[in-house]
């Protein structure tokens, strides 16, 4: 049934949504708002404090000199002759943050490191670590893994204190 004066057709009286219905739907509408916006405010630190910026990818400032192009480390262990160290993390994650501020900036870590390592830290969550961590099997982070010039895995580990990483780092090679 068409009504004349609009040309729209007819609705029903009970089909028609109420004033009351409607203004429960604008304040839902609206708390859900507020809710959402509440979450964003108290997720906002955690968000723009992140190992990388929007822009591109920055590894943190620790003194290290992270890599972060796992395909460039291999070129550079093949040159050097230094095995590549692969820090799978992310800024979402509770013990990497925990390494990232206490293990890492770590003084012997750091010597360590340096001496015998191509650092590269690989964030998960980053579309160019896929194959990287695809490759390894990384089902959960922190995973650090050493590896030769071929990706080969010389020593595997997870979440360590500055001491276990500074033993960790020193052991010598072996495969597996």
């Amino acid at each position: 049934m068409i009504t004349s004066a609009t040309n729209e057709p007819a609705v029903p009286e009970r089909l028609k949504p109420r004033a009351e219905v409607r203004g429960r739907i604008r304040i839902t509408t609206v708390l859900w708002l507020i809710v959402g916006l509440f979450a964003l405010s108290m997720a906002w630190p955690a968000l723009k404090g992140t190992y990388y910026k929007v822009s591109g990818i920055a590894p943190p400032d620790d003194g290290i000199g992270w890599r972060t192009d796992y395909a460039a480390a291999l070129e550079e262990s093949r040159s050097s002759g230094k095995p590549v160290l692969l820090d799978f993390t992310a800024s979402w994650c509770p013990p990497c943050q925990v390494m990232k501020h206490e293990v890492w900036p770590d003084e012997a870590v750091r010597q360590a490191i340096a001496e015998r390592y191509i650092p590269v830290l690989l964030d998960v969550d980053q579309p160019g670590s896929a194959a990287a961590a695809r490759r390894y099997d990384i089902t959960g982070i922190p995973a650090i893994r050493i590896v030769n010039a071929d990706g080969d895995v010389l020593r595997s580990g997870s979440y360590m204190s500055s001491d276990a990483m500074v033993d960790f780092l020193k052991a010598p090679a072996s495969a597996g």
